[in-house]
């Protein structure tokens, strides 16, 4: 009689424990199958910095064909102003080159001036991505608290854009995008 009371209580046990745990598994927020222009996720906890990303136009090569300038909108959805001029750890937004499957083959490959984002603004920001490196790499754009963290382990959603790739008509001797598309030059350089 005792075994059956023992089992009874054991197997009833998970049952009570996860019910006092409730629903603290995040939601998911995957952005639709192939959508690359928006980057966003549920507000981090407190006292970390939170930010969504969407792509600014389309990315571009400079004049001198050396760097892939990528524009994009930084909403501050957390709390507290950051960027470049915060103290004691500057924000900056920052890339890694990922390869075919996601993995992170280049950990800083560039970093670009972030203005001061107050809490519930929208800025505009660029960074230069050097073309050697970013050829036939996918790139996730992040903000960085230097010294610190990247946003995205504080629940940011990486933004990510590319693959970029030697465009196939050696005539053309240009970046191009993942249809073979031949990246602009910028307009403005950053």
């Amino acid at each position: 009689m005792r075994i059956r009371h023992t089992t009874l209580i054991l197997s009833i046990l998970p049952v009570f424990a996860l019910g006092a745990c409730g629903s603290s598994q995040p939601s998911d927020t995957s952005a639709v199958a192939g959508e690359q222009t928006k980057a966003s996720a549920p507000a981090a906890e407190e006292g970390h910095y939170h930010a969504e990303l969407v792509l600014a136009g389309q990315p571009a090569v400079t004049a001198n064909g050396k760097d892939i300038v990528v524009t994009v909108n930084v909403t501050n959805d957390g709390v507290g102003a950051f960027g470049s001029a915060t103290e004691p750890h500057n924000v900056n937004l920052g890339a890694h080159a990922l390869d075919a499957a996601g993995n992170v083959v280049i950990n800083d490959l560039a970093r670009g001036h972030l203005p001061q984002i107050a809490s519930g603004a929208t800025e505009k920001a660029s960074i230069l991505l050097p073309v050697g490196q970013a050829l036939s790499h996918r790139v996730e754009l992040l903000p960085v608290q230097e010294g610190v963290n990247w946003f995205n382990a504080w629940g940011t959603k990486p933004l990510v854009v590319g693959p970029f790739n030697v465009c196939s008509d050696a005539a053309v001797g240009k970046v191009c995008d993942a249809g073979g598309n031949p990246l602009q030059a910028a307009s403005v350089q950053p």
